[in-house]
């Protein structure tokens, strides 16, 4: 393949991990990801396989199946990972309801497969994920180092473990709800995270307007004008890392 996107992002190898029961789809994700020219670290069945993968290998990212067989689904493992490591994960599901999707949103969610699927979705999906947590060919940055700074473009840097956020040096005064929700799209940034999450987090599922947390992000978009939180129609919010 000589497309100028795909040699752009395929300059290093990146491990994948499958978690699919279906032997037909898994095998399929496999050999596109090796027409790719990534490394299949393991395909496995199961979620308690899979953590153990997890625990145990480098993994960059990981196709996971929703519907799992045993006693814990795609999304539930995929709950338990985020607390080991953050690893972007591309979902395949037969279904794609909104409840499904919006339960998936609350994991690190960087793209999903419908199926059936062809070749040109897994390797679209693939490479979006790629460009969204490897844009220089870097290993992915460490969100959860609490004591080091998060540089999230050339003026603003982010220090996790006081929720401080900084532009040219300088702190940035953010009410308290300003600062838990920018905290909460930071912990999944570049990806969505819904009204519904947010809510939960920053008002504890407190009874409020919807206009309130419209009203709040407008407020914090005023003061970090050069930081991109974008709003995602019929889901929520995001926060892009330039």
């Amino acid at each position: 393949m000589k497309e100028k996107g795909i040699n752009f992002y395929h300059m290093s190898k990146y491990n994948i991990l499958i978690v699919e029961d279906e032997y037909i789809n898994a095998k399929f994700i496999e050999k596109v990801v090796i027409k790719l020219g990534h490394n299949i670290i393991e395909t496995v069945e199961t979620a308690q396989e899979a953590i153990a993968v997890v625990k145990n290998k480098c993994i960059n990212i990981i196709f996971m199946d929703i519907n799992l067989e045993g006693s814990m689904d795609g999304i539930s493992c995929a709950k338990v990972i985020n607390k080991i490591k953050k690893i972007p994960i591309i979902y395949t599901t037969a279904f794609g309801d909104s409840q499904t999707m919006s339960e998936a949103m609350e994991t690190n969610l960087f793209g999903y497969l419908i199926k059936p699927f062809d070749s040109h979705d897994v390797e679209a999906v693939l490479n979006i994920t790629i460009k969204q947590n490897y844009p220089k060919n870097q290993s992915q940055k460490n969100f959860n180092t609490p004591n080091l700074y998060t540089e999230l473009n050339n003026e603003y840097t982010y220090y996790e473990k006081t929720h401080t956020l900084k532009k040219d040096d300088k702190i940035i005064e953010l009410t308290k709800k300003e600062s838990d929700i920018f905290y909460y799209l930071f912990k999944n940034i570049n990806q969505a995270v819904s009204v519904e999450a947010l809510f939960s987090y920053v008002w504890n599922n407190k009874v409020v307007s919807s206009s309130t947390i419209r009203n709040t992000i407008s407020h914090l978009r005023q003061k970090v004008p050069n930081l991109t939180i974008r709003t995602i129609s019929s889901i929520g919010y995001a926060l892009e890392n330039e």
